[in-house]
């Protein structure tokens, strides 16, 4: 009968050290999930610092396109070359 109280107790306390290993991973668990959300808020900021990046080319690209730049003489007269065709569309609808 003793070893049977004995083998109780054993188990009562493997249970009670397994309640204590599962509150320690639940809570390891929150604190990993609370990192991963912070990385992903910083994900987010840094695609949006990407793609401000991205437009702030694109714009540089086309002012120096604009400009006449030795580098972009052919984006620049394919460039007011639409916008001549738009502008004659527009008086064609006008008209």
């Amino acid at each position: 009968m003793s070893t049977l109280l004995n083998r109780i107790d054993q188990i009562e306390l493997k249970v009670k050290a397994l309640i204590i290993e599962n509150q320690r991973l639940k809570k390891e668990l929150d604190s990993k999930q609370e990192s991963i959300e912070g990385f992903k808020k910083q994900l987010e900021v840094a695609q949006e610092a990407i793609q401000e990046g991205n437009e702030t080319i694109v714009m540089l690209k086309t002012a120096n396109a604009m400009l006449g730049s030795d580098d972009y003489k052919t984006k620049t007269k394919l460039k007011i070359n639409a916008l001549v065709r738009e502008i004659d569309q527009c008086i064609a609808q006008l008209a």
